[in-house]
């Protein structure tokens, strides 16, 4: 009897903190297959970064591109189904990065809004505020490593560790992605101090690799390429420096470009693959062909 007894106390407290930890957001994974993820890159009609991850019914944005991209954005948010965003991530004020979150934020529910601390004015970044205030969408402003947990998918936002930067781009949010084994870089718009700092993050290698600010090296940008060492690098321009082709070269991995179209993948949990590309324009843009043929199914991780 006794016996009977503290076992169901354990079992009780088991739950209780089980509740609890779903209650602050974590998830279980019922070790069974998940739902795949998509990843999607938008295409812009000027270097801009916008980027939807989604599965199922859950479904987080990182940044929108600018204004005369929201048509383009809106019509892949209703054809991928998404209804709601459980977070939409805007790492740093520019306009090629903040542009449409008006549109988005007025015509989609969104759960959160996730900012980086930017210590300047910005107009834009007053508007979406006053937006968020008015829809009573709460605003994030992390200042250490944050964790988000939506449908089967980990995210860890890394805010930059500096209060003032000279350079704005600095300001920029990081973001990993993992889903199951597969994980993913998001680099924004990280220049060389920004790029320092992820360097000390213990960042592991990774399947894909948004290349922080639209191919433009830095003095840091081959050492934090050889530390993700990704299958895929995309670029959200139509070129990129010449020290991130050859660090893609080093790496093996597949260097692609957003300039001509949407560059989708799928992750089941365990591979990352590409399901839309648009090869010839990244080849002819690059001036080398034979870099696309890197670990191409991502399967390393």
């Amino acid at each position: 009897m006794r016996k009977a007894a503290v076992v169901c106390a354990w079992i009780a407290l088991i739950g209780i903190l089980g509740l609890a930890y779903l209650a602050a957001g974590g998830t279980f994974d019922p070790g069974g297959d998940s739902a795949d993820l998509q990843v999607r890159i938008l295409q812009t009609k000027e270097d801009a970064d916008c980027i939807i991850l989604s599965q199922d019914k859950n479904a987080v944005m990182i940044d929108t591109g600018e204004a005369q991209d929201i048509e383009h954005v809106m019509r892949e948010l209703n054809e991928a189904g998404i209804e709601e965003l459980d977070a939409l991530i805007l790492t740093h004020p520019d306009k090629d990065h903040i542009g449409g979150a008006l549109p988005v934020l007025r015509e989609f529910p969104v759960k959160k809004v996730i900012y980086s601390c930017y210590a300047g004015e910005n107009e834009e970044w007053k508007a979406v505020e006053t937006c968020c205030r008015d829809k009573k969408i709460q605003i994030y402003y992390p200042n250490h490593v944050w964790k988000i947990h939506t449908g089967y998918v980990n995210l860890l936002v890394y805010p930059p560790q500096e209060k003032h930067y000279k350079e704005g781009n600095n300001y920029s949010l990081a973001v990993l992605a993992e889903h199951g084994k597969v994980k993913m870089f998001f680099g924004a718009d990280a220049m060389r101090k920004r790029s320092e700092e992820l360097l000390t993050m213990n960042l592991p290698e990774v399947a894909l690799y948004k290349v922080a600010h639209h191919g433009r090296a830095n003095k840091a940008s081959e050492e934090l390429f050889e530390t993700l060492r990704p299958a895929y690098a995309v670029v959200t321009s139509d070129s990129a420096d010449e020290e991130i082709v050859e660090s893609s070269a080093r790496c093996g991995s597949r260097l692609l470009f957003s300039c001509e179209g949407d560059v989708v993948f799928e992750s089941d949990g365990k591979r990352l693959n590409l399901l839309k590309e648009h090869e010839e324009g990244a080849s002819k843009r690059q001036g080398r062909p034979e870099l696309l043929a890197g670990r191409g199914d991502g399967g390393l991780l």
